[in-house]
C-alpha cells in the first residue's frame, strides 16, 4: 500500500479535502493519522468515519488553530508521544479571505488568509521539523491552488497567501533536503465535494438557474468538463508524501484535471 506503516499529520479536517485526506490515508495502509482542525465536532466525526473503514489505522485528534504556533507545537508533540514518529505532514487548513476583488478586500480578510494559509502552514511545518530531523526522514505537502497562476473572481487574497506558500515550498525544500526531508506543493482547482457543491447550490439559487448550469460553468475550463473529486486531489497529496515520490522535491504538482497545464 502507498502509505504502509506511515504516521501522518493532517491539518484542516473539514467537509472537503481534509476529511478525504484522512480517509484515503487510512485506506492506503497508514499506521496512524493525527488530525487537527478548530472544530472538535468535525474531528470526532472524522475519527468515526476512519474507524468505520475497518482498517488498523489509529487516530489522534486535537482541536488546533494553526495560526497559534504553540498549539501546533503541542499537536506535534502529542503525535510523537502517541506514535513515536512523524513520517508525513499535509498542510490542508485554509481560509479563503472572502470572495472580493483586491480593490475592495479589507486588510482584515487579507490578514486572515495569510495567517492561516501561509503562517499556519509554516507553524505546523516548524513544529514537525525536530522529529523529522531526528529521524532524518519525512515529507511535507502544502495544499495550494491554481489561482496562484490563473486568476479567478474574488480569489486575490487566497491566491496571494498561497503564492507566498508556493515560494516557501521551494525554500524549505532546498534548506531541508540535506537532512533527508522533502517539501512539495499541490495546485488544486475546483474540487467536486461538499464545499463546492454548496457554493454551486447557492450560486444557482441566487441567479435563478439550475445547479447543472452553474456546475458546467465552473467546469468549462477543465478539459473534458469534469471537476476532480476531493478524494482524487487528496490521493495526489498523499502520493507526494509517499515513498513513491522520493525523487520529487520543491515541486508544485498540478491536481486540477488539466485546467492548468505547465
Amino acid at each position: 500500500m502507498l502509505l504502509s506503516n506511515k504516521v501522518l499529520m493532517i491539518s484542516g479536517i473539514g467537509p472537503g479535502m481534509g476529511i478525504k485526506l484522512a480517509l484515503e490515508a487510512a485506506r492506503e495502509g497508514a499506521r496512524a493519522v493525527a488530525i487537527c482542525a478548530r472544530n472538535e465536532e468535525r474531528l470526532r466525526e472524522a475519527e468515526q468515519r476512519i474507524q468505520a473503514l475497518g482498517t488498523d489505522c489509529q487516530v489522534l485528534w486535537m482541536p488546533t488553530d494553526v495560526s497559534d504556533a504553540d498549539a501546533c507545537r503541542r499537536f506535534a508533540e502529542a503525535t510523537v508521544e502517541r506514535f513515536g514518529r512523524i513520517d508525513a505532514l499535509v498542510n490542508s487548513a485554509f481560509a479563503h479571505g472572502g470572495f472580493e476583488s483586491l480593490e475592495s478586500c479589507s486588510d482584515q480578510l487579507m490578514q486572515e488568509a495569510l495567517e492561516v494559509n501561509l503562517f499556519g502552514s509554516l507553524n505546523l511545518t516548524r513544529a514537525v521539523l525536530p522529529q523529522m530531523k531526528a529521524q532524518r526522514s519525512g515529507a511535507i505537502a502544502m495544499v495550494s491552488t491554481l489561482g496562484v497562476f490563473k486568476p479567478y473572481a474574488g480569489g486575490g487574497a487566497y491566491a496571494i497567501s498561497k503564492g507566498s506558500l508556493a515560494v516557501a515550498v521551494r525554500y524549505l525544500a532546498a534548506e531541508l533536503a540535506g537532512q533527508g526531508l522533502r517539501v512539495n506543493g499541490l495546485a488544486c482547482g475546483w474540487m467536486w465535494g461538499e464545499p463546492v457543491q454548496a457554493h454551486v447550490r447557492e450560486a444557482a439559487a441566487a441567479r435563478g438557474v439550475s445547479e447543472e448550469q452553474v456546475r458546467a460553468e465552473f467546469s468549462q475550463g477543465i478539459p473534458g468538463g469534469r471537476m476532480p473529486g476531493d478524494e482524487e486531489c487528496a490521493r495526489a497529496a498523499l502520493f507526494l508524501v509517499s515513498d513513491y515520490a522520493s525523487a520529487i522535491n520543491g515541486a508544485q504538482l498540478d491536481a486540477n484535471g488539466g485546467e492548468l497545464m505547465r
